[in-house]
């Protein structure tokens, strides 16, 4: 019998709508029988000195190492599988959500929706291999590969010139073209575009609409950016507040995210104030 350990890891003090997708990652991994574990600042406990140091910060980055290197050290501890998510990512359509857990490491796909340059209201569509979700199984080879390629990466790379996703997504998707990793498209992530259409606070921009037509298969849980949070209200309160809605809205989906219309199928979800 397989033994899977979910992991997170958030800051604190960490904003109430980030905890609520936490709490569905963790409610998720309960139905599903596996354990649940909460890391805080220890994500980063063996990440090198001088990689923090490049980083300057940009703790993302660091994450992307941390979360690899954590799932090889509690691979080495007796589990089957160790699967990662972000602490802001949100399964609304839980009863939905099947792992394939097969023979190798899988990750999430995002397609990412952004506005066509010098097309008013026309959009572009970027299909991505992220690493919101990933999922490592014991004596998995990509594991160690991804860990010692960051480090070499980080080595070289001058500090100045560090893309945010370049040790994430820009570099999964890249190895992906070559090596076809194993996905799933149902778990993917929300572009600030997409987020506002969710969450009404601007007209229907069509960027929900695109996102719709991309998808293989209905999202069933997705990253919310917290990044992005701040482009959606000016304090932590408004802000706070319309991620409250957007989630609202996307737990009304109970068979995922296939059309628009869906996030308005079931009202009456209560997430809190």
């Amino acid at each position: 019998m397989q033994k899977v350990l979910v992991i997170q890891s958030a800051p604190s003090p960490t904003p109430l709508w980030q905890r609520n997708c936490m709490a569905s990652v963790s409610k998720w991994a309960k139905a599903s029988g596996y354990d649940y574990r909460l890391l805080d600042d220890e994500l980063f406990a063996q990440v090198p000195d001088w990689y923090m140091a490049k980083v300057r910060g940009r703790m993302p980055i660091a994450a992307d190492l941390g979360r690899l290197q954590w799932a090889k050290r509690l691979l080495s501890d007796g589990y089957s599988w160790v699967l990662w998510f972000d602490a802001d990512m949100l399964i609304f359509a839980p009863e939905q959500l099947k792992l394939r857990l097969e023979q190798s490491c899988v990750f999430g796909q995002e397609h990412w929706v952004q506005p066509k340059r010098g097309g008013s209201g026309r959009w572009t569509v970027r299909k991505n291999i992220h690493n919101a979700f990933a999922a490592f199984p014991r004596d998995c080879p990509v594991l160690p590969f991804l860990i010692d390629l960051i480090l070499r990466m980080m080595a070289r790379v001058d500090a100045d010139h560090i893309a945010p996703q370049m040790m994430g997504p820009k570099l999964l998707s890249t190895l992906h073209n070559l090596a076809a990793f194993q996905y799933q498209p149902e778990i993917g992530a929300l572009a600030p575009e997409v987020l506002a259409d969710i969450a009404g606070n601007t007209e229907r921009s069509g960027a929900l609409q695109a996102l719709c037509a991309a998808q293989p298969q209905p999202l069933v849980a997705a990253n919310l950016c917290a990044s992005l949070a701040p482009r959606l209200g000016d304090t932590e309160v408004a802000q706070n507040k319309v991620m409250q809605q957007i989630m609202q809205r996307l737990l009304q989906c109970h068979g995922g995210l296939s059309e628009p219309e869906d996030l308005y199928a079931v009202m009456g979800t209560d997430l809190g104030a």
